[in-house]
Parts: structure tokens; sequence; C-alpha cells
């Protein structure tokens, strides 16, 4: 969506849980260049209130032999809850896009939609 989003002179900027390393290896994977914030205490995220408690995952077993680690243990996590805000130029909430399931991100049409409708002059 960058070239239609600069058209309306939006700059997207990413907060997310990730560590800074986390981050940049993200961002040269999938080749990203909006700016990513990093929050790994989710402090800002809590801030927002877009914190999300259910999210399953695994962490190293606290059994080892021989010094290494054995299996790995389901947890449920923390995470931010995929949030789409669009603010204007004056710092005004203008429209919030908060998907039920945790796991989908924004609709390309919906958020272009709402760049439109608020950044279009008539």
């Amino acid at each position: 969506m960058e070239p239609d989003l600069a058209r309306y002179g939006v700059r997207v900027i990413a907060l997310s849980k990730d560590t800074v390393h986390e981050a940049a290896r993200h961002q040269a994977r999938d080749r990203l260049r909006a700016l990513l914030l990093c929050d790994p205490e989710l402090t800002v995220i809590r801030q927002y209130g877009v914190e999300h408690h259910k999210a399953f995952g695994f962490e190293e077993a606290s059994f080892r032999l021989l010094g290494l680690p054995i299996g790995l243990r389901p947890t449920i996590t923390t995470m931010a809850i995929p949030t789409t805000l669009l603010v204007d130029e004056q710092g005004i909430l203008r429209w919030i896009d908060q998907p039920d399931d945790y796991r989908l991100r924004a609709n390309e049409d919906r958020v272009m939609a709402a760049v439109r409708a608020t950044f279009e002059r008539s």
C-alpha cells in the first residue's frame, strides 16, 4: 500500500513487542520500509489497551540433560493485538481497525477507504 499511502502523505509506523534485533531481522527479511518501533516490555502497547493475553507459544522446558534443554513447553504468551490507527497531522485519531482474530491484519480496501475519507480534499 506504500505508493497509495504516499499520495496522501501517510507514513506507516509499526509498533511491536519485538526486540530491536528481532525487528531488524523482520525488516530485512520482509524488505519493510516502515519505521519499526520496539516495545518488548509492552509498555506502550498496554497504554493503548491492545495487549492480547491468549497467544499460544512455546518456551524452553526447565528440564536439562547434560546442560541441554529438553523439549519445549507450550505456553500462553502476551502480544499486541494487530491494530491499525489513522492519526491526522494534528495528532487526532481519525480511524481505528482491530480485527476479532489476532492473526489477521487490516484489510487494504478498508485502510485506503479510511485514508481517502480522512485526507481527500474537495
